[in-house]
């Protein structure tokens, strides 16, 4: 019998959804969009604010800067293979950052959606409660 360990190793539980389409772009393809590892949202989580320290009157300076394009990229793949369109990160965020906010940003809430980060803490818990069934002691 696998360990635990094992288990929680394969365990599919990275959502996705297929059938996107995007015709602005490629019309007629389909596209699979799938949520982000825990260490990869956490990372974008992580690197949203900056706050930086300037020896001036003003003192400390913050500043927000969008990752949608790379969080895109790392969550666009072709439905019929499962590959990522875009292999090459670097390449991708150039391609992505050059086309329309509103489907980059549509396809960004969508990942957001699947990573589960559009659910607040209370929604969290009350599905993971959920998950453990009549097996709780």
């Amino acid at each position: 019998m696998a360990s635990l360990k094992d288990l929680i190793r394969k365990a599919q539980d990275i959502r996705h959804q297929d059938d996107v389409e995007i015709p602005e772009w490629v019309p007629g393809a389909r596209f699979r969009v799938t949520g982000l590892p825990s260490g990869d949202w956490e990372a974008y989580q992580n690197s949203l604010t900056k706050m930086t320290r300037k020896d001036s009157a003003d003192g400390i300076e913050m500043s927000v800067k969008s990752r949608k394009a790379e969080i895109v990229a790392k969550a666009l793949r072709d439905q019929e293979t499962g590959e990522l369109v875009f292999p090459d990160l670097r390449e991708g965020i150039a391609i992505l950052s050059q086309r329309s906010a509103g489907i980059v940003g549509g396809l960004f809430e969508l990942c957001r959606h699947l990573s589960d980060d559009s659910k607040d803490y209370t929604q969290r818990v009350q599905e993971a409660e959920a998950g453990f069934g009549d097996g709780q002691s």
